[in-house]
């Protein structure tokens, strides 16, 4: 009778551990969200595939911890939120400055008009291309790229910064 109760509350424990440790996971995708100011979301790339992509975004392996790429798209618009989480926050600081450097230097960069806003006290840097508004920022260790319409892009700034 004594081995039984023993061998039930291990089995109890056993239970509570694996839940305990289930609850102190990290999250293993961001909460995008389905429906983003009137755009749907078409795609989510995530894992490997999204750090590969990132990767070639920047010409070049830089380092990341986890990389998501959402893909959204409306009747007549397309946005694109590109995350990815660095090791530290003062490498994700790194990262943007040394991107948004490279960007400027590049004779062949199709970026222009650069400006720097501040959107509740979060320092965001702005530029135009590719028929887009961009919006680079960081919080803590992660690092955004939105890119949407001229006329979407505040919105979606807006969102997304509700959720960081």
């Amino acid at each position: 009778m004594v081995t039984f109760r023993l061998t039930r509350n291990y089995r109890v424990w056993i239970v509570m551990g694996l839940l305990l440790a289930g609850c102190n996971q990290r999250q293993s995708v961001p909460p995008f969200d389905l429906d983003v100011e009137g755009l749907e979301q078409v795609r989510l790339v995530t894992g490997d595939e999204a750090i590969n992509a990132i990767n070639r975004l920047h010409g070049m392996p830089i380092d990341v911890v986890r990389g998501f790429i959402a893909y959204y798209e409306g009747l007549h618009d397309k946005a694109t939120i590109w995350l990815s989480e660095a090791t530290s926050e003062d490498l994700a600081k790194r990262q943007i400055e040394v991107m948004i450097d490279r960007m400027k230097k590049s004779r062949r960069s199709p970026f222009s008009h650069y400006r720097v806003l501040d959107a509740n006290g979060v320092s965001v840097i702005g530029f135009d291309g590719m028929g887009q508004v961009h919006y680079v920022f960081r919080d803590t260790k992660w690092v955004y790229w939105i890119s949407a319409d001229a006329g979407r892009i505040d919105k979606l700034l807006d969102h997304v910064m509700k959720r960081t």
